[in-house]
């Protein structure tokens, strides 16, 4: 493998001219000297030592995300939209699956702290434990969270209750008043949001709410399809309902059929997210839009100002919209 010092020797110039080259520093370069360099550094397959330009940066130029489902969509377009800016400002990542599980939150933020990384985005899951509360603390100032937290930390936050409003309220003006709600963990500020806006909006238009018509899964789609089955089989079962996530309502519609309902002519089903697979399930997915990619993007540009020291907005808000597709119709009278 060849080294800074062989780079430096075949070109003819100086290790420290090698080093201002290929860390694109402020010092000037002739630049005939600078293709000569690019040049031999191409011939020799030169890799800088990663360990040694940290050190001489103070910073790994790594950055660390927390995600809760790796196999969720949502999740998936959020840290494409983080990549993107990442790959602009020169910064790789390291990705954390924790499957919602406390222990394994726990364990990713010791686990990034170990590596030494610039900054931290979390996205999804909880972290109201003291102990990840904790851990993160100790990195206050190169933390970014996605969602709302209640936890002082600079956050992209998403109008959860204002879209779940949105799908309810589309509901409503389709003649449904029986409409059940699939939530999430019972501590999540993003499923306490969603119910909040469901209750609120029923509210509104003088329709009773129903506890018996909400029930909790695990976000998943085989957790939307044992909810679902609840509520369906139930006594006086909804004719429409709302779920908390795109994953939940897939398998809603997925119990449906098996339990010989129509969607939507015998239930109207409506999600949350806009997932690419919303557009090709079948029926296609009424659901509402979360511009996911833009989370990512925004995120990673917050973290960039906060190690920067540069002035900065501590959240950004991001509105929804309801997308209606197939599995929406009106209730038949």
């Amino acid at each position: 493998m060849a080294t800074i010092q062989d780079v430096a020797r075949h070109a003819g110039v100086s290790i420290a001219t090698v080093s201002r080259v290929v860390n694109n520093s402020l010092h000037k370069v002739n630049p005939e000297t600078r293709e000569r360099v690019l040049k031999t550094v191409k011939e020799l397959d030169y890799r800088p030592n990663a360990l040694a330009r940290s050190l001489q940066l103070k910073k790994t130029m790594t950055i660390g995300i927390i995600i809760p489902d790796i196999s969720n969509h949502y999740y998936a377009e959020i840290v494409r939209g983080i990549q993107d800016v990442a790959d602009q400002k020169g910064y790789n990542i390291i990705l954390q699956n924790t499957e919602r599980k406390p222990d394994r939150i726990i364990k990713s933020i010791y686990l990034l702290r170990e590596k030494i990384v610039d900054g931290i985005i979390f996205s999804g899951g909880i972290i109201h434990g003291y102990e990840p509360l904790s851990a993160l603390n100790e990195l206050k100032d190169r933390v970014v969270v996605i969602g709302r937290h209640e936890v002082n930390f600079p956050a992209i936050v998403v109008d959860n209750i204002g879209g779940a409003a949105l799908a309810t309220q589309h509901l409503i003006d389709l003649k449904h008043t029986r409409i059940g709600f699939l939530g999430g963990p019972q501590n999540s500020t993003t499923g306490i949001d969603r119910l909040k806006g469901y209750k609120s909006t029923l509210a509104q238009n003088g329709c009773a709410f129903d506890e018996h018509l909400v029930r909790r899964g695990n976000l998943t789609p085989k957790g939307g399809y044992q909810v679902a089955v609840q509520l369906l089989r139930g006594k006086d079962r909804p004719t429409a309902i709302f779920a908390a996530n795109d994953q939940m309502a897939f398998g809603t519609i997925y119990a449906a059929r098996e339990l010989g309902l129509r969607v939507p002519e015998d239930l109207a089903v409506v999600g949350f997210d806009n997932v690419p697979l919303s557009t090709y399930f079948l029926p296609s997915l009424t659901t509402v839009e979360i511009p996911m990619n833009s989370l990512g993007a925004a995120a990673m540009e917050m973290l960039v100002n906060l190690m920067s020291n540069n002035s900065f907005s501590r959240m950004k808000w991001f509105k929804t919209r309801l997308i209606v597709r197939e599995s929406t119709t009106a209730e038949k009278m």
